[in-house]
């Protein structure tokens, strides 16, 4: 171990320390080492652990904006489909009765062929007058003709 005057050792302590002095365990050698916050070493490693947890957050958040955007779109497909259905309900309805009203050319063909009855001509309507204006109700001043 080699001595270093007392002086430069009282200079060395009275500083601020930025280094420290070492020993080398094989050569015995005093040397001067650069004093480091405690952390400095591991700087490397708080880097990629501060990147990855960022990247981590980052994920959960757009994990949450796409399950939502999911949520979202499922609930619209979902409206539309209620939508889909009501409109198909009602149009199942309106064709069952569109079916269901008699074919008028049917019932022509029956009442004349069938039944007899002819369709009617100018010959058979009578137009009357009223002298009021109001309604006229069953066997009120209806001429008889008897057809």
């Amino acid at each position: 171990m080699s001595v270093i005057g007392s002086a430069a050792q009282k200079q060395l302590k009275n500083k601020a320390k930025p280094y420290v002095m070492k020993q080398d365990k094989h050569t015995g050698a005093l040397y001067l080492e650069r004093k480091r916050p405690p952390f400095v070493g591991e700087l490397p490693y708080v880097t990629v652990l501060l990147v990855a947890s960022l990247f981590a957050v980052i994920s959960c958040f757009q994990y949450i904006q796409l399950c939502t955007d999911v949520e979202t779109r499922i609930r619209r497909t979902e409206a539309l489909e209620r939508e889909f259905l009501s409109l198909k309900n009602e149009n199942t309805l309106t064709e069952r009765d569109v079916y269901r009203t008699p074919d008028l050319t049917l019932v022509y063909e029956i009442a004349v062929n069938e039944l007899g009855m002819i369709p009617a001509t100018e010959d058979h309507i009578r137009i009357f007058e009223r002298s009021n204006s109001g309604y006229v109700y069953q066997a009120d001043n209806i001429p008889h003709i008897g057809f």
